[in-house]
């Protein structure tokens, strides 16, 4: 398996830290410590983006849900229930500076998610937010509804599509 070798440069003329690909979703970069490298796979929106499957502003707004989410406490590691939407630990109001950035982002979820709705919404919820692959997705809605990989590719894709156009 030969190692190809991908060099970006930004407009400013900045050089930008180099990634191996080793394979057809790893890469080896470089990270902030000069000399050091990591292996790192490449996640479903930046394989989407590289394939042309989906346009830069939707990675973008894939991008942008995932940190929302993660500033959120939404993924299963912070909250086992996301029932309460006020505090991680089900108190009610505002104690700390880091928890109105908590709420102001629960608020821009629960906005993308009504924007969403019912078909759109779990998938990204789940694939986008908490990191799941579309087969697990599919996998645990077997209960609940019966929806495809390919059912559960089209609604992520049309929703990322409608976030990238009209969420803000």
């Amino acid at each position: 398996m030969g190692i190809a070798f991908f060099s970006s440069t930004p407009p400013h003329g900045e050089v930008m830290a180099t990634e191996h690909k080793i394979a057809n979703d790893i890469v080896i970069e470089e990270t902030q410590r000069a000399g050091v490298y990591r292996r790192r796979r490449l996640d479903l929106a930046e394989r989407w983006v590289r394939d042309g499957t989906i346009t830069e502003e939707m990675y973008l707004t894939a991008v942008k849900f995932g940190h929302i989410f993660e500033a959120a406490h939404l993924r299963e590691r912070y909250a086992i229930s996301t029932a309460s939407l006020d505090r991680v630990d089900g108190a009610k109001g505002d104690h700390d500076g880091d928890n109105a950035r908590t709420t102001d982002a629960r608020h821009s979820v629960i906005e993308a998610m009504a924007l969403l709705g019912e078909s759109m919404g779990p998938v990204m919820w789940a694939v986008l937010g908490s990191g799941m692959s579309l087969r697990e997705f599919v996998a645990r809605q077997s209960n609940v509804s019966r929806v495809t990989v390919q059912e559960a590719r089209g609604r992520l894709i049309s929703g990322l599509d409608l976030l990238a156009r009209s969420w803000a």
